[in-house]
């Protein structure tokens, strides 16, 4: 007799599972990269010793993806009928782990908000201030009984229907993402690949060090459908110099 355990599964996850299989259309497709974060980190730590403990690698990643998303927007367009959209502000989602009342961690969604405009020291007092949050201080709409009680390729259905309009859309899963999946390794190389309904998401992977060098794995993911090879060629070439380049720490 073959031995097993049981665990609820959480309304939570249909949420989870329809947003992904929002991806059903487009052609997405994938680069994977590494930086040199060195002069990043150096001017970080040295920020970090000077008292201010708010310093983030992750800020200053979001920091060089909005800027450079606002270089090429064209990484966040948005195909509505014959036209693209092309959104003057950079929202980026991403997703942090919350605890329920019962213990169980779930993953919760955040958008930052026109990011293009934002200083690096924004974005890290920014990032404390959601990590900090209670679940409960999450702005999560509630879907009605009657919608969370229909087969998910319904629910799904729904749900392609109100974003197809950019704005709907912008509000709800904001312009691009980026995913943290990866992020704690250490000292060995991992590419993640994010996915979900976006013109573009960026992976963080592990960093490692060689030699004196540190090392940063990252992916980007882009809708084929609306960039080629070139364009997004373009965007991964700034969003690397930035990275390495450190321009912005002082700000």
């Amino acid at each position: 007799m073959d031995l097993y355990k049981e665990k609820p599964w959480h309304s939570y996850r249909d949420g989870i599972v329809d947003f992904l299989n929002l991806r059903k259309s487009g052609n997405p497709a994938h680069a994977s990269f590494e930086v040199d974060f060195t002069r990043a980190t150096n001017i970080i730590s040295e920020r970090r010793k000077q008292g201010d403990k708010s310093n983030s690698t992750i800020a200053y990643l979001l920091w060089s993806f909005a800027q450079s998303v606002k270089q090429h927007p064209n990484m966040q367009g948005i195909k509505k009928n014959k036209k693209i959209i092309l959104f003057d502000d950079v929202d980026i989602a991403m997703m942090f782990e919350k605890e329920l009342p019962d213990g169980e961690k779930v993953p919760v969604p955040y958008i930052f908000r026109a990011m293009q405009n934002k200083s690096y020291t924004d974005i890290c007092k920014e990032l404390v201030n959601v990590k900090n949050k209670d679940i409960s201080e999450f702005n999560r709409k509630k879907k009605s009984t009657l919608f969370k009680g229909l087969p998910g390729f319904m629910r799904v259905f729904i749900l392609k229907s109100i974003i197809k309009d950019p704005l709907k859309r912008k509000t709800a899963l904001g312009t691009v993402a980026y995913s943290t999946l990866g992020f704690s390794i250490r000292n060995r190389k991992f590419w993640p690949v994010p996915i979900g309904p976006y013109p573009c998401a960026i992976g963080s992977g592990s960093t490692y060090t060689e030699g004196e060098k540190i090392k940063w794995c990252l992916t980007i993911s882009f809708d084929h459908d609306m960039n080629d090879g070139a364009p997004v060629v373009r965007f991964g070439q700034t969003f690397i110099n930035l990275m390495e380049s450190g321009e912005g720490l002082n700000a």
